[in-house]
């Protein structure tokens, strides 16, 4: 019984050694290139074979034999050249000869069966097999040669058809017409298979290159907290301040850092389909747009640029809008333009209220070379860049993001670039509100003097800089690795803190786990707790789990302070 399984096994050998050559040692997407060419000449020669050897059985007509057995033994030929490592010959000689053995079997059998079926395989060989344009041109140019010169014969029989007992033509019809659909059902199981691997490919890729920006983010958090440190070290030691400008290239750097890692993940949730709700709050717009222009201060400065706001004073103090992305799409078009401006130039930041203040228009204009016409109804796509310096650098990311916000808030966007001067425009409804009735409490270190503070944060730098910062404070802290560890704290001590919080992501219980079971907890569901999250998303969820604020990642200083002066300032007081 062993002897056909090991007969199989060996011929399942020799195949994949058939397909397989020439492909070893090569990058995969030129390997799977190969393999293809092999596995169509390799299905091509055995067909041509089997069935010209099975109606020369049937018929004792040399006429199909012949030429059938040349047909195989030119594709064993081609699949020859593979392994030869000729693999530009194989590639051209796979479609000329399917052209060329449609051609001739056409013409012998005349009107027997309707060779031009083929010709849908040769299109999808075209575009199967070759990558460059040229080429694809070429294979699509020899399969409409062949439909013509086949329509031609068809209706003038300048080549005579064999001449074939009726029976014999029906039985030849009816074996040709299921390789003809086996081959166009070949291509395209080969279409399916690039389409499900790309995509694999591709989700795998993505899943790199989010896990890494998530991990940044990790990272950046820490930044902001040892550079609030740094900050708050500088202003209360004199001594120090020579370390200022330092302190703050450090800023401007890692708030560059935040910008492309926010574009890298927002560009993830929207290739992904995620849509992006919309999470208005209330501020006041001038301060808000003087404090981006502060951050991108410091990066012109670098370049001798200097950033003026040119504000309409009609504007609503207060506006009602999603301050994160209005954030990110402001950021994202100073950072251009203190990129891309000419040295010794001003940039112009202007806000105006249009059509009686519906809608508030935010135009960025910068001293530099005029971008083409063409280019610029690109600039809004993905990767697209209007780079006049090889020497600046940009991933194409910026702009996309802001077409993206601005199609989620219905606004509109546009440039001007002419006369050495280009204006970026965005323009969004404007809804104006008024100051917040319940304004935080004064935010200074003192009112948090003498609180007792748990948190847990399974991030090792952060776990020992949030607990740095929650000291300068003048906070007690106890820290936790995880949420496990942070319950297990609190029940084995006789002083419950005054506060707690929690990091979202950690292994042994994350943030949820451990807030549902503190608000479960009759001893703890009193605790404060604030939730520290580097997810996007509406902060609703976790208020509805008992939280009384939420803090994103990366956060700074006054973040985390306004925070726990809002949530905390009643126990701080008593």
């Amino acid at each position: 019984m062993r002897y056909p399984a090991y007969i199989l096994t060996t011929m399942t050998g020799w195949v994949n050694q058939i397909i397989s050559a020439g492909a070893k040692g090569l990058p995969e997407e030129r390997a799977h290139k190969i393999r293809t060419v092999n596995s169509i000449c390799f299905i091509t020669a055995l067909l041509s074979i089997s069935i010209g050897f099975f109606f020369y059985v049937y018929s004792g007509n040399n006429g199909i034999l012949f030429p059938a057995f040349i047909e195989g033994l030119i594709f064993i030929g081609i699949i020859f050249l593979n392994k030869q490592k000729k693999y530009e010959a194989a590639s051209i000689s796979v479609l000329l000869a399917h052209c060329l053995c449609a051609l001739y079997f056409a013409a012998i059998l005349g009107k027997t069966i309707n060779i031009s079926m083929i010709l849908v395989f040769i299109f999808g060989v075209s575009f199967l097999v070759y990558r460059k344009r040229w080429q694809r041109i070429t294979g699509i140019g020899a399969a409409i040669f062949t439909l013509i010169a086949l329509e031609i014969n068809y209706y003038y029989n300048i080549v005579p058809p064999l001449e074939l007992a009726e029976e014999f033509q029906y039985l030849l019809r009816w074996v040709a017409l299921p390789c003809f659909l086996l081959f166009d059902a070949l291509v395209l199981g080969y279409f399916v298979q690039d389409i499900r691997e790309n995509k694999i490919l591709l989700n795998q890729v993505s899943m790199l290159i989010f896990k890494t920006s998530h991990e940044m983010r990790n990272n950046l958090a820490s930044n902001t907290i040892l550079i609030d440190l740094l900050q708050s070290e500088v202003k209360d030691n004199p001594e120090y301040e020579k370390l200022k400008p330092y302190v703050e290239q450090l800023m401007t750097i890692n708030h560059g850092m935040r910008n492309i890692v926010n574009n890298v993940l927002n560009m993830g949730e929207i290739e992904n389909g995620v849509p992006s709700e919309a999470h208005p709050e209330t501020f006041e717009l001038q301060g808000f747009i003087q404090s981006i222009i502060k951050i991108q201060q410091i990066k012109a400065e670098s370049r001798r640029l200097s950033i003026m706001l040119n504000y309409d004073r009609g504007l609503p103090a207060y506006i009602e809008s999603d301050p994160l992305q209005l954030n990110i799409a402001v950021t994202n078009l100073i950072s251009n333009a203190v990129k891309y401006g000419r040295e010794d130039t001003p940039i112009t930041v202007r806000l105006n209220g249009i059509s009686n203040n519906s809608f508030l228009e935010i135009a960025v204009t910068n001293h530099c070379p005029d971008i083409p016409q063409e280019k610029i109804k690109l600039l809004f796509n993905k990767f697209m860049t209007a780079k006049h310096n090889t020497k600046i650098e940009g991933s194409g990311l910026g702009l996309y993001i802001v077409r993206s916000i601005m199609d989620q808030c219905n606004g509109s966007y546009h440039v001007t670039s002419q006369n050495g001067l280009t204006t970026f425009i965005i323009t969004f409804p404007l809804i104006a509100s008024t100051a917040p009735v319940e304004v935080a409490p004064v935010q200074t270190t003192h009112q948090l003097a003498g609180l007792n503070l748990s948190y847990a944060e399974d991030d090792l730098m952060q776990n020992k800089l949030l607990s740095s910062l929650l000291q300068s404070f003048g906070c007690a802290v106890t820290s936790s690795i995880d949420g496990l560890q942070l319950i297990e704290k609190l029940e084995n001590t006789t002083t419950l803190p005054d506060g707690i919080i929690l990091d979202d992501n950690m292994a042994a219980m994350n943030g949820p786990e451990t807030l549902k079971f503190l608000k479960a907890d009759k001893r703890f569901q009193h605790i404060p707790v604030i939730m520290i999250t580097g997810k996007g998303g509406p902060v609703e969820q976790w208020l509805e789990l008992g939280a009384h604020g939420v803090i994103r990642k990366p956060y700074d200083r006054t973040t985390l302070l306004q925070q726990l002066s809002q949530h905390l300032h009643t126990q701080a007081l008593a």
